[in-house]
């Protein structure tokens, strides 16, 4: 695994290029600085598709992305093995120009991630920049209009700058014209402060010139005014150039991820849909307010999405002897696929070799790591359905391509944890709910209250709930599965304080009452004329 940091970015791009151009299918992870904004973004079982949407909008909008996995598969059919390319990259925003971004820290995703040993060192010290479309453009009209470093004036002294001036001021009246003399600033003051100090003092004396040294030091040269005009012109047009370098250094990762969307080939993550929303806020464009602008968006971006954490979901009663149902994370997915008793089911399972990899880079929740177990369970899972219903005698080693017609149904679908769906379609119509039908639940007493927290007591020793509060004396649950409402409604039959029933729209919703009892009085009103006008 190559750890990719701003310092050895530019290096090793060439080799990510490649990597990705060559590649069969990409996976990968990322990790974040937070996962839920505030309690209006918590997840929930009455969460429609474009509800959540909205929720993880509102979150990813907040925080920001601190470490992205991406490993390459590239396949060699007559050796039946994958080579691995694994590029774990440390991510941190940076000022530039009156581009200065905020986030957000929550303190659980922080606790997580120390626990895994994170390096928050690395991330903040040597995190690539990154821009999406909006903030590169209003890069480029502050570059146009001088403004490259607004967003870091912590950077400058504004009392050294002074200092700096007032010598320039002292030495210009003794100076003929072609001489020159190094400003005295201190060699440990940041670069970005030495442009702003050359800039600074080119713009306040007109008969000088300003560069910076093969040391980075700033020389002033006393200049006439034709070759002050000169060096002016000469100026404007290298600082195109310059520009130009700025802009591809604060695109820094975007440039990775525009090499993906490029090449459209699959890419497969783990339950990634916030993954997803992530990128596309950090490396295409603010959200759209539009859910199903943002799955148009998707989907043209990368048309080919899998995601492990729905397929194993899909295929655990298919096949019930892998005993996908106890995989709770990716690492147990990947163990489950890799134990000896499956390797064992199917002949010919092709090898993969892990390039530039050593031992202690096998650190769980390192976003390198999580995307390589995840393309390796994805393949995993491809071998052993394009095979599932061959004779032994004729499984032999196929190109990806044989893989991914099988597993093309499961393509673009997306999983999504406590919803009303398990899993959103980015190319198409949303799934139909595969959730139990809601419980209604009531007082029995009319003078008793119904309260939450009691309730979710009562019904979570049976399963997953959440409870939505209709007014003081009914509510409405919903459950994870088939099984927990079903225990519910038993096990509460005959309650002595709360009535439980299957939920019915026109029965207990306030608004399907009101619905329910204008279209009886609709509908009787027609019947009273049609009754007149036949009398007539």
């Amino acid at each position: 695994m190559v750890d990719v940091t701003k310092h050895n970015f530019s290096d090793i791009f060439p080799k990510i290029e490649y990597a990705i151009n060559t590649a069969d299918f990409i996976s990968i992870d990322t990790e974040f600085t937070g996962l839920c904004y505030n309690d209006s973004c918590k997840p929930s079982l009455f969460d429609s598709s474009k509800q959540r949407y909205t929720k993880l909008k509102r979150s990813v909008q907040n925080f920001t992305l601190c470490q992205i996995g991406i490993t390459t598969f590239k396949g060699n059919v007559s050796e039946n093995r994958y080579l691995a390319e694994t590029f774990n990259f440390q991510l941190c925003p940076l000022p530039l120009g009156t581009c200065d971004p905020t986030f957000s820290l929550q303190a659980s995703s922080i606790r997580f991630m120390t626990k895994y040993k994170f390096d928050f060192n690395k991330w903040l010290y040597e995190g690539i920049p990154f821009l999406n479309q909006a903030q590169e453009q209003q890069l480029r009209i502050d570059l146009e209009n001088g403004l490259p470093f607004n967003g870091v004036d912590g950077d400058v002294d504004e009392h050294k700058l002074q200092e700096i001036c007032s010598f320039v001021a002292s030495w210009l009246p003794l100076a003929a014209a072609g001489d020159s003399v190094m400003v005295p600033i201190e060699k440990d003051e940041p670069v970005t402060a030495m442009y702003i100090y050359q800039a600074d003092i080119r713009k306040r004396f007109s008969q000088i010139w300003t560069s910076l040294d093969p040391f980075g030091q700033v020389v002033v040269k006393r200049v006439d005014p034709e070759e002050r005009e000169n060096l002016e012109l000469e100026f404007r047009g290298s600082d195109k150039e310059h520009q130009e370098r700025q802009v591809l250094e604060m695109l820094g990762f975007t440039r990775v991820f525009r090499l993906l969307t490029k090449v459209a080939i699959p890419i497969v993550g783990h339950n990634l849909l916030m993954d997803l929303i992530f990128m596309y806020e950090k490396f295409h464009k603010p959200l759209p307010e539009s859910y199903s602008q943002f799955k148009q968006d998707m989907h043209k971006l990368f048309p080919n999405i899998f995601d492990t954490k729905h397929i194993a979901h899909s295929l655990r009663n298919r096949l019930a002897h892998l005993n996908l149902h106890a995989a709770r994370n990716l690492q147990d997915l990947y163990n489950i696929l890799h134990s000896q008793s499956i390797m064992n089911m199917t002949l010919m399972q092709p090898s993969v070799d892990r390039a530039s990899w050593s031992g202690n880079q096998e650190q769980i929740h390192q976003a390198g790591y999580d995307a390589f177990l995840c393309g390796c369970s994805f393949l995993r899972i491809c071998h052993l359905l394009h095979f599932r219903n061959v004779n032994s005698m004729n499984v032999k080693a196929c190109p990806f391509q044989a893989y991914l017609a099988t597993v093309r149904s499961f393509c673009n679908c997306v999983n999504v944890i406590r919803a009303m769906v398990n899993h959103v379609k980015l190319n198409g119509d949303e799934p139909p709910s595969q959730r139990p039908p809601l419980i209604h639940v009531e007082v029995v007493h009319p003078g008793d209250k119904l309260i939450a927290q009691q309730l979710v007591g009562w019904f979570s020793m049976y399963g997953t709930v959440d409870i939505q509060m209709i007014n003081q004396k009914q509510a409405v649950v919903a459950t994870a599965n088939f099984m927990t409402a079903r225990d519910i409604i038993y096990q509460f039959k005959g309650h002595k304080f709360i009535k439980v029933s299957k939920y019915r729209f026109w029965e207990h919703s306030p608004l399907g009452k009101k619905v329910f009892i204008g279209s009886l009085v609709l509908a009787s009103g027609s019947c009273i004329l049609l009754l007149m006008n036949a009398l007539k």
